[in-house]
């Protein structure tokens, strides 16, 4: 049998920092969508009201698709009529995220 050369334990280890590291690794795309969809729901009872919120909660920001998760069949008819005046509201408070649409399932 050959024996392994040992090379890679000659060179020094490359020291990255902490900060760097998860610098890097949230500036990640699918990390950031991530976080603009928590974004969106740490503010989602001010957005919509208490009421709304025990029944409708924010799922996931995709290519500026907002897709929003309902209780029942009501829920999501009653976010399809306020679809305009939603988008209208998160456009005003979270305009850096680019929301152009809401799905609601």
């Amino acid at each position: 049998m050959r024996k392994r050369e040992k090379r890679h334990l000659n060179r020094p280890f490359p020291y990255v920092t902490l900060s760097t590291a998860l610098g890097k690794a949230i500036k990640a795309p699918k990390i950031q969508h991530g976080l603009n969809a928590v974004e969106i729901a740490r503010e989602w009872e001010a957005l919509v009201g208490a009421k709304v919120s025990a029944h409708v909660q924010p799922v996931s920001l995709d290519k500026g698709i907002l897709t929003l998760k309902t209780d029942s069949s009501v829920w999501r008819q009653q976010m399809l009529f306020m679809k305009t005046e939603l988008l209208d509201r998160i456009s005003a408070q979270f305009n850096h995220l680019q929301v152009r649409d809401l799905r609601v399932i």
